[in-house]
């Protein structure tokens, strides 16, 4: 049977296919290549199960899938754990939903019940990207998350901080680290900024692209600059999108909420003495959602989202609403084109991250609205000019 896949795979001319045809059919290696993942996880879980002394479902996946020992490991300890959740499971076999959001749904079961996993957050996980899956799923934990938990989670993260620099053959140094939530938000904020400068410095958009340095590049660049301080943290004030940035939410402070009161934008839990030693030096900023303050709502006053603005955006949409980039690599976009007389107000704005208001405004791409969110879809019709 799937010699005679891969022969018609193989045999598939993709070079006179049209635009419709490509997508047709990477929709269907989806859903191949998501039954093959359930399925190659149901045999992981009966070789565990088989005790006849032979390999376990891990090592069979190294010898016979070709898999390396940490694909293996991971695949052999989601798979039993789908098992336990079998509307995940079902909807993976299906190929409804992939192995990067099934991954996630296992993670978010071992913070929250099984059952209520499998009820509530495969459909989300269904009407969703995997990047963009994987932030609502941290908010939904962070909702319904023990609030001791949480603290724990925080806490282990914290001890767990570590970091470590070699020197490879060629003598090139290797520095990695790794911070808990927190502080690894606060560093990731600081180094988004320095790099956005650098980036504006070289031209941006305009910037040459023969000299231009990649994104990586300037980023070891900032880093080095820093550590060896050759150049001085910019004293200017930053934008909202380079904040560190809590969402508390005052109608969870209930003692007993299930759920945490806040979280960081990414959808990671905070516990509430993390968020008290927090608000110790920040700046507070009371956001409403449900009335029309004046400095939400700017009509057609401005073209631009202002900070007040940003910092709803922020809070409300957490990143890009089409991938779940992080809010320093976003834009603010009109819903209703500014230009088709849309206003800018909170509720006609989105974040959207470059590439995707690229997709948006120049290849053929639609905001559309859904039952979970915003989603980025392929319009009907032609591709405009």
């Amino acid at each position: 049977m799937f010699d005679q896949v891969i022969a018609q795979l193989a045999g598939d001319g993709v070079e006179q296919l049209s635009r419709a045809a490509v997508g047709d059919r990477m929709a269907a290696g989806r859903r191949l290549q998501a039954a093959l993942t359930a399925w190659m996880g149901r045999l992981s879980c009966h070789a565990d199960g088989l005790g006849d002394g032979g390999l376990d479902g891990a090592g069979m996946l190294r010898v016979e899938a070709r898999m390396s020992s940490t694909a293996a490991t991971a695949a052999s300890r989601t798979a039993p754990v789908l098992e336990e959740l079998p509307s995940a499971a079902a909807s993976l076999a299906a190929g409804r939903i992939t192995a990067e959001h099934a991954r996630t749904l296992v993670h978010a079961a071992e913070k929250v019940a099984t059952g209520k996993v499998d009820a509530e957050l495969v459909a989300v996980a269904e009407a969703a990207p995997a990047d963009l899956f994987a932030r609502r799923a941290r908010e939904w934990v962070g909702r319904n998350q023990d609030p001791e938990s949480v603290a724990d989670d925080h806490d282990r993260a914290r001890r767990q901080r570590n970091g470590s620099l070699r020197v490879r053959r060629d003598g090139v140094r290797v520095l990695h680290v790794e911070f808990d939530p927190v502080t690894g938000r606060e560093v990731e904020s600081h180094l988004a900024d320095a790099c956005d400068t650098a980036w504006r410095k070289e031209g941006g958009r305009d910037a040459d692209p023969e000299t231009v340095r990649s994104h990586r590049q300037r980023l070891a660049d900032v880093v080095a600059d820093r550590l060896a301080g050759t150049v001085s943290n910019d004293t200017a004030p930053r934008h909202p999108k380079f904040h560190l940035a809590a969402v508390f939410d005052i109608s969870r402070m209930n003692a007993d909420h299930p759920g945490g009161a806040a979280r960081l934008v990414d959808g990671s839990p905070l516990p509430r003495h993390v968020l008290e030693f927090m608000a110790c030096d920040a700046a507070i900023t009371p956001i409403i959602f449900d009335g029309a303050g004046t400095p939400i709502w700017v009509g057609r006053d401005h073209r631009t989202a202002t900070i007040a603005q940003w910092k709803a955006l922020i809070a409300r949409d957490g990143g890009c609403v089409g991938c779940g980039a992080d809010p320093s690599r976003c834009e603010a976009h009109h819903i209703v084109a500014w230009d088709l007389r849309g206003p800018t107000d909170i509720t006609n704005l989105v974040l959207v991250c470059r590439r995707c208001h690229h997709d948006i405004h120049d290849r053929g791409m639609a905001l559309v609205q859904t039952t979970t969110g915003w989603a980025i879809r392929a319009r009907a019709g032609p591709i405009a000019a």
